[in-house]
């Protein structure tokens, strides 16, 4: 035993009250306090024993006393030890669940840590203060009793209202009525339409009004390194992209193959497209004869067994969905081709007709390495009796990797209510699943091919028709209480039949009015599972999906954010060539230029004054706020940047004038038609990846250059010799602005790569002016900035 140790003494050299001293000696002696404090509370103190015994006879009474003392005191320092080291139940919550008053009252914990936090403040001696309650008079019970039965007509009224309406609002050959979510909300919704998740995405994210839609942007809470994590090498996120405008075209199978045709250049027109084994993903185009894209958009034909002469004017269907940013002119161009269809001479359809199902279909996307997975445990297949369809997609889901399945492949499915399922532990981690055999790679590609194949020939799903999605509006409007009877029922039948080798066996009990809810899953082309569900069905799968703790949600950012870690381009922001990306970079450059008039002249750059120490002189290259095409396009530009006032209506004017960019979507056709296509490529801009070479990230507007031919040995330099930093006297200076070539759409520090990379688009004459194709090296420099860095681009 020891004796205790000391408190902590103040050293002579401390400073004196009211200076600042450096964070790091504040944490060292934060962390000797803490450490001395441990050490007492561990110390345990003794009595010497040498008073019990007396002329070698030992004193029964003392040496027992000297015990008892020891005894406590051993039994104060685990107390204290523990008390120490103890937290409190606000301290542990999840970071997802965390409130700012949670530490204030119990009720704003969680349910699950309410008991132990009572239990912690009544062992505190803390007295929780009740709420306050008014006080109850007669004028009151009338009152509440007034507003109830108001509250109860009105309840009464939409109620009937929505059992009238069969289904959500379609709209054939001309637009749909705006869908109102929640009545009593009613005029918040006037000039937008809430997403099926908004009431539970607006208590958890940062929305936004955007399209038409109030969106969630971003979560509240830190999710950078998080979206990162759960998109590479976690479960999955899941987000609700029910913005995306969904059109469904019907009519005979030979005018619907010309209208599609006429919008895709006839890339959507191969065999597995038309069969309906596949789905087209791909930029469309207007009805005219120029190769300006519209956006892309993905083309679903209605399956069908075979091809031959008797389905030419048989009816079919096509499901086109589209950006809500893309959405008008795709509306105005499918019209038009629906409108000459019914009209003209030879061989007319009358039948032709476009219908606007944005709010009758809505859609989930999830990213991840496990995202099957995650479908396969919170969702319930009603295909059971089928034995191919059920073994291929146990199979699928219990490998989770979605790059097993074909790029496009598209799995007409029913679920059950997810309700009904019992919903995996938040405590279990999804690392205990079943790791993916890399030996059975080909035998799971196969397996799901041949469920591809299997659901394709059979009936076409129930979401293509109206009746197919209105039947079951009422069963997702199902009563609370029979749903909790039907919960403790499955909740008992799980009980029973867990296994201890399984996380979780999915079984419940199915009822008769128990009904499959139609869904088509896609396999997109940026890595991501597409589930299409009936739009009131949105929010009951959603909720399922991202209860688990293994799957979080995500907004806008976090979507633009996983594509660009893979390098992928981002609509509309990295499509300058079409009518959505230029109204896209005119709103960022609004919102640029307003946050820097905001700042005082000491906290922003001055853009007149940037000395770019190349010769030239000083000022911003073009609008230093946006990715100003119209000075790059144009041959008698003049040097420096638009002024403030005058940049919002320079821009606006150019985006209409003939040197407006367009995107090319074909690279190879280019390349092998440039003789052919010259006039028409003055104009025309391409997409590329960025991939620094050293140290830097680029940021959105950045400008790129061309190196010219004699610096271009200076520049290799910095590949081999990364001592050459920035502001020494090798460091090679940012060529002049003859050799600007694009601007980087989006960019930032990849996680994935481990260093800075973006995607761009660079005008197809000023490459061309500037090394031509073969050479793919250039340098990029940041908005305000005199420094440049070398960078490699690849065309996409």
């Amino acid at each position: 035993m020891v004796p205790p140790t000391a408190g902590p003494s103040k050293s002579a050299n401390q400073p004196l009250h009211g200076t600042k001293r450096p964070a790091s000696d504040a944490n060292n002696d934060r962390d000797e306090i803490k450490r001395v404090k441990m050490m007492n509370a561990r110390t345990i103190l003794s009595q010497p024993s040498e008073s019990s015994l007396k002329q070698g006879q030992l004193d029964v009474g003392a040496f027992v006393s000297s015990r008892k003392y020891e005894i406590q005191q051993l039994s104060d320092s685990m107390r204290k030890s523990k008390a120490i080291q103890k937290q409190q139940t606000f301290q542990v919550v999840p970071r997802s669940l965390r409130r700012r008053a949670a530490s204030h009252h119990i009720r704003f914990l969680p349910p699950r840590f309410r008991e132990q936090a009572q239990q912690e403040y009544k062992d505190s001696g803390i007295q929780l203060t009740p709420k306050k309650r008014r006080r109850i008079t007669r004028l009151h019970l009338r009152r509440d009793t007034a507003l109830k039965l108001k509250y109860f007509a009105r309840r009464r009224k939409a109620y009937h209202c929505d059992r009238k309406r069969s289904t959500y609002p379609v709209g054939i050959n001309e637009l749909a009525t705006k869908v109102i979510m929640e009545r009593k909300f009613k005029k918040r919704q006037k000039d937008k339409t809430w997403l099926p998740t908004h009431l539970w995405h607006a208590k958890r994210a940062h929305m936004i009004n955007k399209w038409g839609y109030v969106i969630p942007s971003h979560p509240n809470e830190k999710c950078f390194r998080p979206t990162h994590r759960a998109s590479q090498n976690g479960s999955g996120i899941v987000f609700d992209t029910s913005y995306y405008a969904t059109m469904i075209l019907q009519g005979q199978h030979d005018s619907l193959h010309m209208a599609v045709n006429i919008i895709s250049r006839s890339k959507a027109c191969g065999k597995t497209y038309l069969l309906g084994d596949r789905a087209f993903e791909g930029p469309i185009y207007n009805d005219s004869n120029n190769d300006c894209a519209i956006g892309e958009a993905v083309i679903y034909f209605e399956p069908t067994a075979e091809l031959g002469d008797g389905l030419a004017n048989k009816c079919r269907r096509v499901l086109i969905r589209v950006h809500p940013a893309a959405f008008d002119e795709t509306w105005k161009t499918l019209r038009a081709l629906v409108t000459e269809t019914r009209e003209r001479e030879l061989d007319p359809d009358p039948d032709m007709e476009l219908q606007d199902c944005r709010f009758a279909i809505g859609s989930i996307d999830i990213f991840g390495p496990k995202s099957l997975k995650v479908v396969g445990h919170n969702l319930r297949l009603n295909l059971e009796k089928d034995v191919t369809v059920h073994q291929a997609w146990s199979m699928a889901t219990a490998a989770g990797d979605p790059k097993l399945i074909p790029l496009g492949a598209v799995f007409p499915l029913g679920f059950f209510d997810p309700r009904t399922i019992s919903t995996p532990s938040r405590d279990r981690k999804v690392a205990t699943w079943e790791s993916r055999d890399v030996s059975k790679q080909s035998l799971i590609c196969k397996s799901l091919n041949e469920m591809a194949r299997h659901l394709g020939s059979r009936a076409p799903s129930p979401l293509f028709t109206t009746q197919g999605r209105s039947i079951r509006v009422e069963h997702a409007k199902i009563a609370h209480g029979r749903l909790k009877q039907r919960r403790a029922a499955n909740s008992k039948a799980v009980d029973a039949k867990k296994s201890s080798q399984i996380l979780l066996k999915k079984e419940t009990l199915v009822f008769n009015d128990d009904v499959s809810i139609p869904a088509i899953m896609i396999r997109r082309a940026n890595g991501a599972i597409s589930l299409l569900l009936p739009w009131q069905w949105v929010a009951i799968f959603f909720k399922k999906l991202v209860l688990p703790a293994y799957t979080i949600y995500g907004g806008l950012q976090q979507y633009h954010q996983i594509l660009c870690e893979r390098m992928l381009p981002y609509f509309p922001d990295d499509f300058p060539g079409t009518p959505a990306g230029q109204v896209e970079e005119r709103e960022k450059m609004t919102q640029r230029e307003k946050e820097w008039k905001s700042r005082p002249r000491s906290k922003k750059i001055i853009y007149d004054a940037l000395d770019l120490r190349n010769g030239e002189k000083k000022g911003e290259v073009g609008n230093p706020f946006a990715c100003d095409w119209r000075y790059l396009l144009e041959a008698d530009a003049i040097a420096g940047y638009y002024p403030p006032n005058e940049s919002a209506n320079q821009q606006d004017s150019s985006s209409t004038g003939s040197n407006a960019p367009w995107m090319i979507t074909d690279m190879a056709r280019a390349l092998s038609e440039r003789n052919k296509l010259r006039q028409n490529l003055m104009a025309a801009v391409f997409t590329v990846q960025i991939i620094m070479i050293g140290r830097g990230a680029p940021r959105p507007s950045a400008r790129i250059y061309g190196i010219p031919v004699r610096d271009r040995s200076k520049w290799m330099q910095l590949k081999r010799n990364r001592k050459i930093v920035p502001g020494s006297s090798e460091y090679p200076v940012c060529p002049k602005r003859d050799y600007l070539i694009g601007f980087v759409t989006s960019g930032g520090f990849n996680l994935k790569e481990g260093k800075g990379s973006g995607i761009a688009s660079l005008s197809w004459a000023k490459v061309e002016q500037n090394g031509g194709f073969n050479y793919r090296y250039c340098i990029v420099r940041d908005v305000g900035e005199r420094i440049g860095r070398l960078a490699l681009y690849k065309p996409l």
